[in-house]
């Protein structure tokens, strides 16, 4: 039987790969878990990278990928000049917000918009209204981090996101 992953979450391909290896495994009377997927395999981890890496490579993927849609190469500051008044525009500033929020805590997510306006990649309205937007957000998180270049990085693919959507 012919299984296509992209129709399976990555748990529920491992799920079907320790099935079928079980069941083989039954058959010559064993139960042991040999399936090559599992975590503690050495051949699995050889060319994995953190979850975190990858989803951050591939964001700065598609900042590539917004960069050189651009029909003009007048790329200027700031970036974010007004928030697009689209649904999936709005969706992708709560992602971004929840993002800051989740990891650095409300004060740092605020103080981050702020830097963000400091630098150019957005206007005061702007920041004026994802502070607005960011008021809405009562999550308390329990061990807030500093921000680091990596985060900011994400930070400037939303911005980019956004701006292509203007």
């Amino acid at each position: 039987m012919y299984l296509d992953p992209d129709d399976y979450d990555a748990h529920e391909l491992r799920r079907i790969a320790r099935d079928t290896q079980r069941s083989r495994d039954r058959t010559n009377g064993h139960l042991e878990d040999r399936s090559p997927f599992r975590f503690d395999n050495p051949l699995f981890d050889k060319g994995r990278r953190p979850a975190s890496e990858a989803l951050r490579s591939s964001q700065l993927e598609q900042l590539l990928l917004h960069q050189s849609r651009g029909e003009d190469d007048s790329v200027t500051k700031p970036y974010l000049k007004s928030l697009p008044d689209k649904y999936g525009a709005e969706r992708v500033v709560f992602d971004w917000l929840e993002f800051l929020v989740l990891k650095g805590g409300f004060k740092r997510a605020m103080d981050a918009l702020q830097y963000y306006q400091t630098v150019g990649w957005l206007t005061d309205d702007v920041e004026e209204r994802l502070r607005d937007y960011l008021l809405g957000f009562s999550a308390e998180v329990e061990d807030p981090t500093e921000l680091d270049v990596d985060d900011h990085l994400l930070s400037l693919v939303y911005v980019a996101r956004l701006a292509s959507m203007v």
